[in-house]
C-alpha cells in the first residue's frame, strides 16, 4: 500500500469510534464523528454522525449528515440529511431536510425560511 491512497481534500476534524468526549466542543472546521461526544457541538461548517456515533447534547451546524443519534436539540443554518437509522431525540430546526424511512425525530421539525 502507498501513500498516494491517503491523500483526501477534507480539512476537517475526525472523532475515531474508540474516542469519547466529556464536554463542549466548538469547531471553525467540519467534524466527522464516529466517537461519542458528552456536551453540545456547534461548528460554522459541516458535521457528519456515522452510524454507530452518538451525541448527548445540543448541536448548532452549518450542514449535518446524521446516520448516528443526537439526543439534544439541533439547529441547523442550512442542509440535514438524515440516514435510515438517524435518531434526534430533541428537536430539529433546519432551512432544508432530506430524511431516509426509518429516521426519526423525537420532539417535532421546523423548517425555517431560507434566506435569500
Amino acid at each position: 500500500m502507498n501513500q498516494e491512497g491517503f491523500d483526501t481534500d477534507y480539512e476537517g476534524n475526525r472523532i475515531l469510534a474508540d474516542v469519547r468526549i466529556d464536554g463542549n466542543l466548538k469547531a471553525d472546521k467540519s467534524i466527522c464523528l464516529d466517537g461519542m461526544i458528552q456536551g453540545d457541538v456547534h461548528t460554522s461548517r459541516l458535521l457528519i454522525v456515522s452510524k454507530g456515533a452518538l451525541i448527548e447534547g445540543n448541536v448548532n451546524c452549518d450542514e449535518l449528515y446524521i446516520f448516528g443519534k443526537i439526543t439534544g436539540n439541533v439547529c441547523v443554518t442550512r442542509k440535514t440529511v438524515m440516514g435510515a437509522e438517524a435518531v434526534i431525540e430533541g428537536g430539529l430546526m433546519t432551512d432544508c431536510l432530506e430524511i431516509t424511512p426509518g429516521a426519526r425525530i423525537g420532539k417535532g421539525l421546523k423548517l425555517k425560511k431560507a434566506s435569500k
